[in-house]
């Protein structure tokens, strides 16, 4: 997600609430990110432990693309092809048939954390920033350790205006992947703006 132009004043007021409300969740996560060794999946765990633990961009990136392949396979032939459909419908440019086939993937297997996140994304390209920030929600309750959710809820607080959350969100992206490039960015550009420190 890319940082777009803020929103106008009374719709940052009407999200300023539930922008406060994620933020205690942020702010925790910035501190102590869970432990991938709680996940019940113990490759997706290693995975987890071997990304944080990366020494340097390309040893992070190979284990990114592993990590991604286990967030998107649900295990259910039905459930991935309503996610192609979803991701065809949006190329096409018909976002509500994309949302209506991640709805019905939501539906078929609820504990599956992708078919929330790119709910998000399609309320984000939107604008509709309250829904985002609800399937954001949705996305971490499923996959705690989901640092693609977390640097998506930091790009929506600092359009916003609301960077000390957006500071916290990028801070809980980096505690679970150290180099991802976004999350590095937007923290460094946040933290000298707001503390005059390096992220």
């Amino acid at each position: 997600m890319s940082v777009r132009k803020k929103f106008s004043d009374p719709i940052k007021r009407a999200l300023t609430a539930l922008a406060a409300g994620m933020l205690a969740i942020s702010a925790l996560a910035s501190c102590e990110a869970p432990d991938p060794s709680s996940r019940a999946d113990p490759a997706l765990a290693a995975l987890l432990v071997g990304l944080r633990m990366a020494e340097d961009p390309v040893a992070a990136q190979a284990a990114e693309a592993q990590i991604w392949a286990l967030w998107t396979n649900s295990g259910s032939a039905t459930v991935d092809l309503l996610l192609e459909r979803a991701a065809s419908a949006d190329s096409a440019g018909d976002r509500g048939l994309a949302r209506e086939f991640l709805v019905q993937a939501s539906e078929l297997a609820p504990d599956f954390a992708e078919p929330w996140r790119r709910r998000a994304s399609l309320a984000y390209e939107d604008q509709d920033y309250a829904t985002a920030i609800r399937a954001i929600e949705e996305t971490l309750k499923r996959e705690p350790q989901h640092f693609a959710a977390y640097a998506g809820l930091a790009a929506i607080y600092e359009e916003m205006g609301q960077e000390a959350a957006a500071l916290a969100a990028y801070r809980a992206a980096l505690e679970i992947h150290p180099h991802l490039v976004s999350a590095r960015q937007g923290a460094q550009r946040l933290s000298a703006r707001l503390t005059g420190e390096e992220a």
